[in-house]
């Protein structure tokens, strides 16, 4: 059985490792810090007892120069306090965003497709920023609050008992209180940490498809669904909000409340000759460090709660589970030749199957092309091929191997995809296009552009390759965003190629310039093509026409076209060169 996972707040103590023994430094120089003031109050009460009162200047004075000294120590160690933690705890954060943003790019695609970008963003910003808040500020002030009211509790009653436990008469009431805000607003901060994930959801779904809502007019329906996600969010947030409006306020009572009860019960002391003056102004000020703190404590316990909601989101990104995992001691597969084989596989995104048993083979530096209607599973297959996912049953096959069998990132560096929907990082040209091997010569980048006739574009610009593109290429026509992706995958020089539909919905005029440039590209490469368009297709060595998850036709152009069957209706449906999009 394996241990449960902490979800909490708990979770943060693996980030101290290497830390623990400035940790401990850090903790000892705090307790002086706080017992510093408590030391003072004690100054205070003798200055006033066997100083004032006696009038004895030299022992006032003497008490005088301690407390200033004792003040300037405070500060220099609370200073250096501060500095350390805040120091430990953007350390923590930094490790812990770069863990997630490390986990998050590990996942498989079918973590992405269950999941919205906007709740994704949402963890690894505004939960993320909960934490930074409270390890950043609130560290300081749980540590140093927390010894200052020990070293306060501890000081009062070394003074004097009696007026401790008077004190301690409101310990019940708080315990009761502490402990019912503690139940409540853990559900109300975490009601909140969703209500801002589905915010910024809502909002990363709608700047993404911006223009389709504008082009049908759902400006006031979207601005509708985010008042009432955003209304949604106020409501929650006022709720926490009332919660700590009723909890500081009671804590600061019991404060009022304890210093009372002493004051009365120190008049009577006085009055009875068991206590003296300076005594109890001594203890009224350590109590004063009693409450203070745990006001402070009460107002950060809110920010704890909302950092420990945080902080539960985060772990179910953390805890997600890889799909795609390398076994252990799995080897490299070596350079590939380009043998591609698909045994008998089966897939299946939930229960049902999606590929029923489709078998396929590619020699080296062959071609298929894989054809049918929308959802039949050719993406899927091509996926599968990529090792985007894992087959339920059935092998996918290169050079033999079995690629669970091997180290997924050996694979992935020999491999090349070029999408329908291509997408180009903000940066230039040349960084887009080197993107695929970060380490290629400005001169291999132009040569890869030049091959494919990127060139064509970017003699446009002023700045050529070094011309700068928006997020997603925009500024560029689709046609110009796929040849820079086709230069992109020409300057991976991969050993086996995948076109996922990259001539769909490309005008006539881009598509020639595609299809020279897959001259280029798929010249001794086994490559996978998934097209609706003739042109294309008919380039493959056999092409295979794939409905509901089964190959139902295979053979050259020629051969399905002289046959009855899904192909030639396909191929009946051209207009020109293009078919009907029907892939």
């Amino acid at each position: 059985m394996q241990p449960e996972r902490r979800t909490g707040l708990t979770r943060l103590w693996r980030y101290t490792v290497g830390r623990r023994r400035r940790i401990v430094v850090v903790m000892v120089i705090a307790a002086i810090s706080a017992a510093a003031p408590v030391l003072g109050w004690t100054i205070v009460g003798d200055a006033i007892d066997n100083g004032i009162k006696a009038h004895d200047e030299q022992r006032l004075a003497r008490d005088v120069v301690a407390y200033v000294g004792i003040g300037l120590t405070a500060w220099i160690l609370g200073t250096t306090t501060w500095l350390m933690l805040a120091g430990i705890g953007q350390r923590i954060v930094l490790e812990l965003r770069r863990d997630l943003f490390d986990h998050l790019t590990s996942l498989s695609l079918r973590y992405f497709s269950q999941q919205k970008a906007g709740w994704i963003i949402a963890r690894l910003t505004s939960d993320v920023d909960a934490l930074s808040d409270v390890l950043n500020q609130g560290l300081t002030t749980l540590v140093v609050n927390s010894l200052t009211l020990l070293a306060a509790i501890g000081g009062l009653f070394l003074l004097d008992w009696r007026l401790g436990v008077v004190a301690l008469v409101v310990l019940p009431p708080g315990v009761f209180v502490t402990r019912w805000f503690q139940r409540a607003s853990h559900v109300a901060f975490d009601d909140v940490r969703t209500r801002i994930a589905a915010v910024t959801a809502q909002l990363a779904e709608s700047v993404a498809g911006m223009a389709v809502v504008q082009a049908f007019n759902r400006e006031q329906a979207f601005q509708r669904e985010f008042g009432d996600l955003n209304e949604a969010n106020r409501v929650s947030n006022v709720y926490a909000q009332k919660l700590s409006s009723v909890f500081f306020p009671a804590i600061e009572f019991l404060g009022v409340t304890a210093t009372v009860l002493v004051l009365f019960a120190g008049a009577q002391l006085i009055d009875s000759g068991s206590l003296q003056i300076g005594t109890l102004i001594a203890a009224v000020g350590m109590l004063q460090l009693v409450f203070q703190p745990l006001q402070e404590l009460s107002e950060l316990y809110g920010q704890v709660q909302a950092a420990s909601a945080a902080m539960t989101k985060i772990s179910t990104v953390l805890d997600a589970e890889h799909d795609i995992v390398d076994k252990p001691g799995a080897p490299e597969i070596g350079r590939i030749a380009g043998h591609l084989e698909l045994d008998d596989v089966v897939f299946a995104y939930g229960d049902e199957p999606v590929i029923h048993g489709i078998s396929i083979e590619v020699a080296e530096g062959g071609c298929i092309a894989l054809v049918g209607e929308s959802g039949g599973g050719k993406s899927t297959t091509a996926k599968l091929i990529a090792r985007f996912y894992d087959p339920r049953d059935g092998a996918v096959r290169i050079d033999g191997t079995d690629l669970r069998d091997v180290q997924l990132r050996s694979v992935r560096r020999q491999l090349g995809v070029v999408l329908q929907d291509p997408f180009l990082f903000s940066g230039t040209i040349a960084d887009n296009i080197r993107f695929a091997r970060p380490d290629a010569t400005d001169d291999e980048v132009a040569a890869a552009a030049h091959a494919i006739g990127v060139d064509r574009i970017t003699e446009r610009f002023e700045d050529g390759l070094h011309h700068v593109v928006r997020e997603g290429g925009a500024g560029l026509s689709a046609g110009e965003r796929q040849l820079i992706s086709i230069a992109r995958a020409l300057l991976a020089n991969p050993r086996i190629l995948i076109l996922d539909e990259a001539t769909s919905n490309i005008d006539r005029p881009s598509e020639i310039l595609i299809e020279q440039a897959f001259d280029t590209l798929l010249r001794g490469r086994t490559s996978v093509i998934i097209a609706h368009r003739l042109a294309t297709v008919r380039r493959a060595d056999e092409i295979l026409v794939v409905e509901k998850g089964r190959i139902t036709q295979r053979g050259t152009e020629a051969e399905l076209l002289a046959e009855e069957g899904p192909f030639r209706r396909l191929a009946e449906t051209l207009h020109g060169a293009q078919m009907r999009d029907v892939a």
